[in-house]
């Protein structure tokens, strides 16, 4: 798992020599805990699923697609008329209407079939996903690699998440890989096509439109709003055109941008500046949070424009990562566990194809920026309200993933490969 040579690159040649086997051992033991540990963890996420439905996010998709099928409205209903506790008086569905296309064979299914399907399709598209992955960077799989990327991904804040909630997020990683492969391949209708699709179901993903609009990649262009166009064409057509005057109206009703698993720039600077349950605030009430979080959007949307037109990076794994970090920062609602999504351009970026060179060549700075932000979501969710009461804590333990988002983020555009 570690060769000689890796070792010696942190160590004297003695201490390899005596040690090599003995450290060797010791990082496998580390892997088999690791699994040990996290494999029943994520099946009692799972099972709370089935045992609490109010905790799952997965139950905004299923209930929201009952709601539809009994000719009731998407948006703004309560499920308690099918006997689940919630606590509030509406569903809290901020899906986009062509999204619910997609869930809506969920509704003659029970609850419990209804997320055992919803479990089995997620892990085919992850499964998917990998080979996708792995055959684009060349890959060869075996039960060492997969054990120890496990290892590696199971204990992150952005898979555990996932299994928490019960998310679509491994179901959009595969067109997003789908839309990546196609991208390092120069495909740009393919790229577009796929792109188009995800930011049809997630609207932070809106992005890269105008990021393709000024590098001049037109075939990804008009791919993207057709396929985006189609998708609200279709929706508008089943569901009406009021169910996107009341999808905008429920966006306009949120006020939970404060939970710390909000990456984005609103959700740090409302946390800290308003607090939250359980959180305390930086200062008393103000009125200029809105302001400071549209200047801060806008920062972002004018980096990335600047990088977009002056920008010499040739990777597309870098500009895809990149890319996908800043929507994540910029969106309003940019959820940690919408980060595997992004696998691909990540081991991708760091040439897990050529030995990790990615990592040995990005230069000092963004490697202490990328390890940073990295090691800050292996942080449990359950730890980010500790320290409370207390605004410091808000700002820094509540906003770890904030932080670990932003750091990554800067290590991309800090790195010194092309």
């Amino acid at each position: 798992m570690i060769s000689d040579g890796a070792l010696k690159r942190v160590l004297p040649a003695s201490a390899v020599a005596l040690l090599g086997d003995l450290l060797r051992w010791l990082a496998w033991a580390i892997v088999v805990a690791i699994w040990v540990a996290f494999l029943p963890a994520y099946a009692g996420m799972i099972r709370l699923a089935f045992d609490q439905p109010s905790n799952s996010d997965f139950t905004i998709f299923y209930y929201t697609s009952r709601l539809v099928r009994d000719g009731l409205s998407m948006y703004g209903e309560s499920p308690a008329q099918y006997g689940l506790v919630w606590g509030f008086d509406h569903l809290g569905n901020l899906n986009p209407p062509q999204l619910q296309l997609f869930m809506m064979p969920l509704a003659w299914l029970s609850y419990e079939h209804a997320l055992i399907a919803w479990v089995a399709l997620s892990g085919c598209c992850l499964a998917a996903s990998l080979v996708v992955i792995a055959r684009a960077l060349g890959l060869g799989w075996s039960m060492r690699r997969a054990l120890v990327t496990g290892a590696v991904v199971l204990p992150l804040s952005a898979f555990t998440s996932v299994a928490s909630t019960c998310e679509l997020t491994f179901v959009l990683m595969l067109p997003f890989t789908l839309a990546w492969r196609a991208w390092r391949e120069g495909r740009w209708r393919s790229a577009g096509a796929w792109l188009g699709l995800c930011a049809s179901a997630k609207i932070f993903l809106l992005l890269f439109l105008p990021w393709l609009i000024l590098r001049r990649h037109w075939t990804a262009v008009r791919s993207f709003v057709a396929v985006l166009f189609a998708t609200v064409l279709i929706a508008a057509t089943a569901f009406g055109v009021g169910a996107y005057r009341l999808w905008l109206a429920t966006l306009s009703d949120v006020f939970w941008w404060w939970m710390p698993m909000n990456v984005s720039w609103q959700g740090f600077f409302g946390r800290t500046l308003e607090g939250g349950p359980g959180l305390m605030a930086m200062l008393p009430p103000v009125a200029f949070v809105h302001p400071v979080t549209v200047a801060g959007t806008a920062f972002f949307v004018a980096l990335v424009a600047l990088l977009a037109l002056r920008s010499r990076w040739h990777s597309a794994d870098r500009q895809m990562m990149s890319l996908f970090l800043a929507a994540l920062l910029m969106s309003p609602l940019g959820w940690v566990y919408y980060l595997p999504m992004a696998f691909g351009p990540f081991v991708g970026w760091l040439r897990a194809d050529h030995d990790w060179q990615g990592i040995r060549s990005a230069g000092r700075d963004a490697l202490i920026l990328g390890l940073t932000g990295f090691a800050l979501l292996y942080v449990p969710s359950d730890a980010l309200l500790a320290g409370q009461p207390s605004g410091i804590a808000t700002a820094t333990i509540a906003s770890t993933y904030f932080w670990g988002v932003l750091f990554l983020w800067l290590s991309t555009l800090w790195a010194r490969q092309a």
